[in-house]
């Protein structure tokens, strides 16, 4: 035979398996604020494939990027300032194929 549990065990069952708040200040120090993207985290974030970036980099409008030792960075300010600039061209491409 099982035993049920009423409204009230269940309430102090779930209460022992809950964890403590989280304080901000450990949680800031365990996930540092991100400062700049790898290329494939950039491209995973924008939803682009890594080809196409390279595609967008020959053609000269990929984001600029930055050396850290072996690695390439992409900022997080650049990545943002890129994503305006598309927009905007693409905004200003949308308005001249429809003027008359």
């Amino acid at each position: 035979m099982t035993k049920s549990c009423g409204p009230a065990e269940l309430d102090e069952s779930q209460a022992k398996h809950q964890s403590r708040p989280v304080d901000e200040r450990v949680a800031a120090a365990v996930a540092p604020p991100l400062l700049g993207y790898s290329i494939q985290e950039f491209c995973t974030a924008v939803g682009i494939s890594l080809s196409f970036f390279y595609e967008l980099k020959q053609a000269g409008l990929a984001p600029r990027t930055m050396k850290l030792g072996s690695r390439r960075i992409i900022s997080v300010e650049e990545a943002q300032k890129w994503c305006r600039e598309r927009t905007e061209a693409s905004e200003s491409a949308k308005r001249e194929a429809w003027q008359p």
